[in-house]
């Protein structure tokens, strides 16, 4: 309704309403125009607003035409607002800080985009997708196991077709034939090996492949799971007169269901024992806890010459009943010295000791693995992260011990042993340097995950450039995510795709 200080006024042809008075004429017709100038001012007022609302649109909507990717899909994706969590991309960057990454005509990165990168620049130990030159500032000296694969197939031996099939068919330890094509995984031929071992050795593969951001070369290849390497395979060790074995990282770098979990879970476990206990509270003494049926002759060798001693904390697990005396790997940590004997050729503890800040007391490594040539045993460095025994001399005294046959002979490899563990416990604060610096050298870079996936992308384009024929892919072969999903079984056994 109308405000009561205002009567309605007729809209005849008179305008005014019969009978009206002079007065109330002169008055009406002041409210009338004061009331349409005012609706006037509105409508003027709600026009501007509308007008330059209109200019503003059609400023943003030029502006995204000319500033913005011409595509929908572009035009969309620009107009989205970021995550909360999202940061400012367009900082200046230098000293090993990020930079505008370089792409090839595919999209994969060549190179990690960052400048002026040294071992000191900053990184993450369980990245898996670290780039080419990442690896290479982070880990100098780590990939001396492939050049040596690689002179020697390019200088000694050929890797052509007929030696690939030769290797892979010798009925010789050969647990899978693998592809690697586009950055993807493919299985030509299994057979599963003792535990656990094809199938995590495999997933470190696909790990390494599908997690690389630069394009791979195609490679194909055969694999032995075994403890002792194989003629032209991809292996777990080497002696060290086997130069024609490709060494790749144990597949406990992925896992050791078995006996120890996954790898990275184990790391995890580990720390936190190692910030419960601190150096000062561990025990000061030489542990070891295994099994006598493996590396018997020198696990034998090693107990004897620590018997007796008051150091010693050296025990066998007889798993057959019930193993009472076992210790978790992670536990392995709260001794400050690990006795290292080795297996039926390598000993698959090493790693997770290396990841402990112990100091391991071992002799002079018999087998090789991807990145044993990195110890340092001299006393006087100061980067020195393990203990070798001194050699034993001829004189020397000696042990009886059983070969893996059981036959019986006198061994003296441990017969210094005394010698350095009295040596590490009457100078500790050289023993917790040593141990600093395996933890240091080791668990922070050299064995940590990054490091695997960086060694096998390093190891497949290595091996590329050394095989003398094109890899192809049939149709028959398995991709590795259905080799995975079908049991660990290859595509023509399940009927899967």
């Amino acid at each position: 309704m109308l405000p009561s200080t205002y009567r309605r006024v007729p809209t005849g042809e008179g305008g005014l309403s019969p009978g009206a008075s002079g007065n109330d004429s002169s008055r009406n017709a002041r409210v009338l125009i004061t009331s349409s100038l005012s609706r006037i001012v509105a409508r003027l007022e709600r026009t501007r607003v509308v007008m330059i609302a209109i200019v503003i649109f059609l400023v943003f909507v030029f502006g995204l035409s000319i500033t913005e990717p011409t595509t929908a899909d572009g035009n969309y994706a620009s107009r989205l607002k970021p995550g909360f969590l999202s940061k400012n991309k367009g900082q200046s960057i230098s000293g090993g800080q990020w930079n505008a990454q370089r792409f090839d005509a595919d999209g994969w990165v060549k190179g990690s985009g960052r400048e002026n990168l040294t071992y000191d620049s900053p990184f993450n130990r369980d990245d898996y997708s670290l780039t080419e030159d990442e690896c290479d500032a982070f880990f100098p000296g780590l990939y001396k196991e492939i050049d040596r694969s690689v002179q020697h197939y390019s200088t000694v031996e050929v890797f052509d077709k007929e030696y690939l099939d030769f290797t892979c068919d010798d009925g010789i330890w050969s647990n899978a034939r693998v592809i690697v094509y586009e950055n993807e995984v493919y299985l030509k031929h299994y057979r599963q090996s003792d535990f656990t071992r094809s199938q995590s050795a495999l997933n470190l593969l696909h790990l390494a492949v599908t997690t690389s951001r630069e394009k791979l070369p195609n490679i194909e290849f055969c694999v032995n799971m075994m403890d002792w390497g194989s003629r032209g395979k991809f292996g777990l060790d080497r002696g060290p007169d086997q130069r024609d074995v490709w060494l790749m990282p144990d597949y406990g770098w992925f896992a050791w269901p078995e006996h120890v979990g996954s790898y990275k879970d184990y790391r995890r476990r580990s720390a936190k024992v190692e910030k419960e206990v601190g150096w000062a509270g561990k025990v000061p003494k030489l542990f070891w806890r295994g099994s006598m049926k493996v590396g018997t002759a020198d696990r034998e060798s090693m107990k004897q010459m620590a018997d007796g001693h008051s150091w010693n904390d050296v025990q066998e697990v007889v798993w057959s009943e019930g193993a009472t005396n076992a210790v978790s790997m992670e536990d392995h940590c709260r001794w400050k010295f690990h006795g290292f004997p080795e297996g039926n050729t390598y000993s698959g503890r090493l790693r997770y000791l290396q990841n402990c800040r112990v100091v391991i007391v071992t002799h002079t490594p018999r087998w090789i693995q991807h990145w044993t040539h990195l110890y340092n045993a001299d006393w006087n460095s100061p980067d020195q992260n393990i203990v070798y025994v001194d050699p034993p001399k001829p004189e020397d005294p000696s042990v009886p011990v059983h070969g893996e046959n059981g036959a019986q002979f006198n061994d003296n490899t441990w017969a210094h042993l005394p010698k350095a563990m009295d040596r590490l416990l009457a100078d500790d604060a050289r023993a917790k340097l040593i141990a600093d610096n395996q933890w240091n050298f080791f668990r922070e870079r050299y064995v940590s995950p990054a490091s695997a996936t960086c060694y096998w992308r390093k190891l497949i384009k290595g091996f590329a450039t050394t095989q003398r024929y094109q890899v192809d892919l049939s149709g028959d072969e398995t991709t590795f995510e259905t080799w995975l999903l079908g049991a660990n079984r290859l595509k023509q056994d399940t009927g899967f795709h």
